[in-house]
C-alpha cells in the first residue's frame, strides 16, 4: 500500500512528512545496529579465536548465535518497513526497535562481564535513538527500559537467577562502589535521554523552518520567474562587474540573440550605450536611487534597429550589500515613429484615418477600453488577481480607471452576485470618515439619533473598494489595520466588535512608499495593503488606445445627448492627439463630452473642443508632488492672475470679505475650466488637497452634487 492510499495522511499533508522522516530514519537506524554489532561482536570473536589471554571466555556458539539474531530481526525490519503506512503502525514498530537494541546492549554487558563490564555507556546508543525518533517520551521510557535491563543483568547475575560464564577474574560482589557505579550509570541513561530529546527537538524544529522558508523561496522563484516570462518589457540583472547573471525571453529578443545567448555576456558589450567605467559602476551600486531613464538605437544581427528605452536599479542583499543591477528594457519603436509622424506633420487623411469610426472586434470588456500592451498586461493581472480574495492596492494617475479596475477585479471574481460597495476617502468630512466606515450606535455622538450599519458591514460578503486610501486620518490607519489582520471592528460607540466577510481593494494616486517615509501614512498598513499591486500607465504611455477611447466616447455621448457626432475633423484630431493628457482617460472623456455636446452635425470640430485645448494652455503646467498638495497656499507657477479684483465700478468703498470672496470664486472657476471640470486636477493645479477645494466649492454652490468628474 502506497502512503497516498492512507486516508488520514491524504486529510492532513504534514503527516506525510512525518511519516517519511520516521521512515528515514528508521532506515538509518538499521543500518548502524547492522555496522555497529558487526564491528563490535565482530572484534570480539577474532579475540576469542585468537587465542589471546581473553578474560571474557564465552561460547562461540553463543556469540554467533547473537550474531544471526540481530541480522535476522534487522532484515525482517527492513523488509516490513517500506509495507508500513501512516505514524499508527510505525509507532510501535519504533518501539520495537529500540526495545531491541536495549536488549542487544544488556546481551553486549553479559558477554563482556556484567557487573564487571565496562561497556554500560552502550545503552546510551539506544537512547539516543529514541530521541531521535520519538523526541522526549520515548527517550524517557527507554532509558527507563536501559536502567531496568541493567539493574536486572546485574542483580541476577549477583543472585545468581543468571547463568554467568567462567570469566577469568573473580566474580563481582554487591558492594558500596558497585552500588554507587550502577545508580550513577542508571542516572545517566535519564540525562542523556533528556539532553538528546532537547537537542532532537531543536534540530527538527531548524529543520521545519528550514524547509518552510525554502518553500517560500521556491514560491517567490517561481513567482519571479512567471513575472519575468510574461512582463512585456525585458529584464536584465547582472552581477556587481556587469556580467549578466539572468535575462527574459523579451529581453533576449530585443538583443537578438538566440534563447540563453546572452547569459555570461558583459551589459557594455551587448549594448554598448549601458557600458559603465569601473569608477562608474562602482559609483551607481553605492546609490541608493535608480538612474533616470536612457533611450538608444541598437542595431539586430539582420541590419534592423530598435528604439531601447532603459531603466537601470542597483540590486542589494538583505545586507544592503551591493550584487548587481537590473535594467529593464523597453522597445520604443512605434512609439518614437508615432511622435516623428505626429511632429512632422501627419496628413489629415491618416488621422481621419484612425479616428472615423470604425468596427470594434469586441465589446470592451468592463468598461476597460485599450489594446495596448500595458492594458493587455493589466487584463492579465485583473484574470489572476479575481481569483482570489488577497487584498489589492490600485496605483495610477487621477483619471486612469482605478474604480473601473477595482469593480472589474470584483465582477470577475467569486464575489460578483456580492455588493461591491465603493468609498472616496478624501470626499468624505475627517470628523464623519470613522462613522461612515464602521457605522455608529444610537447616542454615539450628537446627531446619532439610530443605529447605522456603516460601509463595511454594507459590504459583508462582497468587496469594498477604498479610493483615495492616501487621504485616509492616521488614527483611522490603525483601525483600518485591524480590519485587515482580523476582519473585525467596532461600530462607534459600540461595546462588542462585529466580524465581516469582504475583500478589500484600496487605491491611491500618491507615492504610498514616499509617504511612509513622510510619517503620514502608516509603514505597517502600507505592507498590509501592498499585497497585490497593480499600476495602471497613464494615457500618456499608452497612446495607441486613444482612438478606441475616442470612437467609444463619441458613441456613448452621443446616445446621452441625442446626436449622431461619429467622428472629428482633422484640426481636431490633431490638437488631441498631440495632447499630453495630464487628466488622463477622465479628462478625454469630459473633452469628448464637451465637443459632442456643442456639435450641430456629424463631425465635432475645434470650436468645439474646450478653449484650454485650443490655446494649449495646459501642456506644461507645473503638477504639485503629493508633498505639495498638504498646504492651501497658492504655488507660483499657478495659472490664477495674481492681480486682486477691482471694487466695484458704482464707487463703493473697498469691502475686504467681499473682494476675496470674488476673488477666490474666480480663481476656483478658472482652474475648474483649466482641469476641464476634474476636480483633483483643480485642486493640483490651486496646490491645494482634494477636500479643500470641495469645501471652498460647496462655500460658494459651485458644487455639482455628483462626483463623476473627481
Amino acid at each position: 500500500m502506497s502512503v497516498n492510499e492512507n486516508l488520514p495522511i491524504e486529510d492532513d499533508p504534514r503527516l506525510v512528512v512525518a511519516t517519511e522522516e520516521l521512515r528515514f530514519r528508521l532506515r538509518w537506524l538499521l543500518f548502524g545496529r547492522v555496522l555497529i554489532i558487526s564491528a563490535f561482536l565482530g572484534a570480539l570473536s577474532l579475540v576469542s579465536l585468537s587465542g589471546l589471554n581473553n578474560p571474557y571466555v564465552v561460547s562461540l556458539n553463543l556469540l554467533f548465535g547473537i550474531v544471526a539474531v540481530t541480522y535476522a530481526f534487522t532484515m525482517v525490519s527492513a523488509i516490513q518497513l517500506p509495507r508500513l503506512t501512516g505514524l499508527d503502525p510505525l509507532r510501535p514498530f519504533t518501539h520495537l526497535q529500540v526495545g531491541f537494541d536495549v536488549l542487544l546492549t544488556t546481551g553486549v554487558l553479559y558477554l563482556t562481564g556484567g557487573p564487571d563490564s565496562p561497556f554500560p555507556f552502550l545503552y546510551s546508543l539506544p537512547v539516543i535513538n529514541a530521541a531521535i525518533l520519538l523526541f522526549t517520551q520515548g527517550a524517557l521510557v527507554t532509558a527507563g527500559m536501559a536502567a531496568v535491563a541493567y539493574t536486572a543483568l546485574v542483580g541476577g547475575m549477583l543472585a545468581g537467577l543468571i547463568v554467568t560464564p567462567d570469566y577469568q577474574f573473580p566474580p563481582a560482589v554487591f558492594d558500596l562502589q558497585l552500588a554507587i557505579r550502577m545508580a550513577t550509570n542508571n542516572g545517566t541513561f535519564f540525562l542523556i535521554g533528556l539532553l538528546a530529546s532537547s537537542l532532537t527537538r531543536r534540530l527538527d524544529k531548524t529543520e521545519r523552518l528550514l524547509r518552510e522558508q525554502q518553500g517560500e523561496r521556491d514560491r517567490l522563484a517561481a513567482l519571479q520567474e512567471a513575472l519575468a516570462r510574461n512582463i512585456g518589457s525585458g529584464l536584465i540583472t547582472t552581477d556587481p562587474t556587469g556580467r549578466i547573471t539572468s535575462a527574459n525571453q523579451t529581453a533576449e529578443a530585443m538583443a537578438g540573440v538566440p534563447a540563453g545567448g546572452i547569459t555570461n555576456t558583459d551589459i557594455g558589450a551587448l549594448f554598448p550605450p549601458l557600458h559603465l567605467t569601473a569608477s562608474g559602476r562602482t559609483k551607481f551600486l553605492q546609490s541608493t536611487s535608480p538612474l533616470q531613464p536612457t533611450e538608444f538605437t541598437h542595431r539586430l544581427p539582420d541590419n534592423g534597429e530598435v528604439k531601447i528605452r532603459c531603466a537601470t536599479a542597483p540590486l542589494r542583499d538583505t545586507y544592503g550589500h551591493a550584487i548587481g543591477s537590473l535594467y529593464i528594457l523597453q522597445d520604443v519603436t512605434a512609439l518614437q515613429q508615432l511622435e516623428e509622424e505626429m511632429e512632422a506633420g501627419q496628413s489629415g487623411e491618416g488621422i481621419q484615418d484612425v479616428l472615423d469610426e470604425q468596427p470594434e472586434t469586441a465589446e470592451p470588456r468592463d468598461g476597460l477600453i485599450g489594446t495596448s500592451s500595458g492594458m493587455r498586461r493589466i487584463h492579465e493581472l485583473m484574470d489572476k488577481v479575481a481569483k482570489s480574495d488577497a487584498t489589492v492596492l490600485i496605483s495610477g494617475e487621477s483619471g486612469t480607471g482605478k474604480e473601473l479596475v477595482a469593480r472589474a477585479v470584483h465582477a470577475r471574481g467569486d464575489r460578483r452576485e456580492r455588493p461591491f460597495i465603493a468609498i472616496n476617502c478624501g470626499a468624505i468630512p475627517e470628523h464623519l470618515i470613522e462613522s461612515e466606515l464602521f457605522g455608529h450606535v444610537r447616542g454615539a455622538f450628537t446627531g446619532a439619533v439610530a443605529n447605522r450599519n456603516g460601509y463595511f458591514r454594507m459590504a459583508d460578503g462582497g468587496t469594498i473598494f477604498l479610493d483615495e486610501i492616501g487621504e485616509l486620518p492616521l488614527a483611522l490607519q490603525v483601525k483600518l489595520l485591524r480590519v485587515l489582520q482580523e476582519r473585525v471592528f467596532m461600530p462607534v460607540g459600540g461595546q462588542s466588535a462585529v466580524a465581516v466577510n469582504v475583500r478589500i481593494m484600496a487605491a491611491t494616486n500618491r507615492d504610498l512608499a514616499e509617504e511612509v517615509r513622510a510619517g503620514r501614512f502608516r509603514e505597517d498598513l502600507y505592507y498590509r495593503l501592498n499585497v497585490i499591486a497593480i499600476a495602471l500607465p497613464p494615457l500618456r504611455e499608452r497612446r495607441q488606445d486613444i482612438p478606441p477611447l475616442i470612437r467609444q466616447f463619441l458613441r456613448q455621448f452621443s446616445d446621452l445627448h441625442g446626436k449622431r457626432v461619429a467622428r472629428l475633423s482633422v484640426g481636431a484630431a490633431k490638437l488631441i492627439l498631440g495632447y499630453g493628457f495630464p487628466g488622463n482617460v477622465r479628462e478625454l472623456e469630459n473633452i469628448i463630452e464637451h465637443a459632442v455636446a456643442l456639435s450641430d452635425g456629424d463631425t465635432a470640430h475645434e470650436e468645439h473642443l474646450p478653449t484650454y485645448l485650443l490655446n494649449g494652455h495646459r501642456q506644461n503646467v507645473h503638477r504639485p508632488s503629493p508633498a505639495d498638495s498638504s498646504n492651501d497656499e497658492v504655488p507660483q507657477s499657478s495659472p490664477i492672475p495674481a492681480t486682486m479684483v477691482q471694487p466695484t465700478s458704482d464707487g463703493a468703498s473697498f469691502d475686504l470679505d467681499r473682494d476675496l470672496a470674488s476673488f477666490e470664486k474666480s480663481a476656483l472657476l478658472r482652474a475648474l475650466e483649466q482641469a476641464g471640470g476634474v476636480k483633483k486636477r483643480a485642486a493640483e493645479i490651486l496646490g491645494i488637497n482634494y477636500r479643500s477645494l470641495r469645501h471652498r466649492l460647496q462655500k460658494y454652490g459651485l458644487e455639482s452634487g455628483s462626483d463623476l468628474h473627481q
